[in-house]
């Protein structure tokens, strides 16, 4: 037979006492507490922090390219008819790497907005290749010819209309001027972008009489007709 709990203790008190609920804090230290809050705190600062911490954004020069220089110019032929361009010079960071025909010192090939905007507006669009000191001659005016190929189809990609867009692909040549000019600084990346100009206009004479008149200014249009080892033929335009 099962006997009820309260029967069994009822007759032994110091059981019964013993089993009788206390307050649980009434065994504990009175400093416990305050030291469980305590790591409880430290504990929540890490995450709320965490919980807070701004999100990373992307970089914004990486998506465009940086433009050292921009000069605007405008050139006539033998007729007389005009021709107005814009030279845009990329700067040290996008020039071309050592010994590459494909890739910019950062490896970002993208083109800026400003670069889109002008594209858009185009009529015709110079890619020129451009080789550093270094290396064979005849070896870097090839890379410099595969690097205005590689320029223009960046920039062809770029364009909104392409089929309406000429496209050239000047070749300078490796440079054989002053070494006091740092060698990236020889490995520019260059184009240049027209704006509407008469269909008749003579392209080759008007953008070297436009160029003439920057170069006293420009240290880098002076370089282009004159310290390159094709300065004198890059500007015979091929397509």
């Amino acid at each position: 037979m099962i006997v009820p709990v309260a029967t069994r203790y009822g007759s032994q008190p110091g059981l019964r006492a013993a089993f009788r609920s206390r307050p649980i804090f009434n065994s504990v230290p009175a400093a416990v507490p305050i030291i469980l809050l305590g790591i409880l705190l430290l504990a929540t600062v890490p995450l709320v922090y965490l919980l807070n911490v701004p999100k990373p954004q992307p970089r914004a020069e990486a998506t465009r390219v940086e433009i050292e220089r921009t000069i605007q110019s405008e050139g006539f032929d033998k007729q007389g008819r005009r021709l107005p361009f814009t030279v845009y010079v990329l700067s040290a960071q996008r020039s071309w790497k050592l010994e590459s025909a494909s890739d910019l010192e950062d490896d970002r090939p993208l083109v800026s907005p400003e670069l889109v905007a002008a594209l858009h507006q185009a009529r015709d669009v110079f890619c020129i290749g451009t080789a550093s000191f270094e290396g064979r001659r005849n070896v870097e005016e090839a890379r410099a010819a595969l690097r205005a190929e590689t320029l223009a189809g960046w920039l062809t990609g770029a364009m909104p209309q392409p089929h309406k867009i000429r496209v050239y692909r000047l070749n300078a040549g490796q440079y054989v001027g002053p070494q006091k000019l740092e060698s990236t600084d020889q490995r520019k990346a260059i184009i240049i972008i027209t704006q509407g100009h008469d269909e008749d206009v003579s392209l080759r004479d008007a953008l070297k009489s436009g160029l003439s008149k920057k170069q006293r200014d420009n240290p880098i249009v002076y370089s282009l007709l004159h310290h390159y080892s094709r300065s004198d033929k890059w500007l015979k335009l091929s397509r």
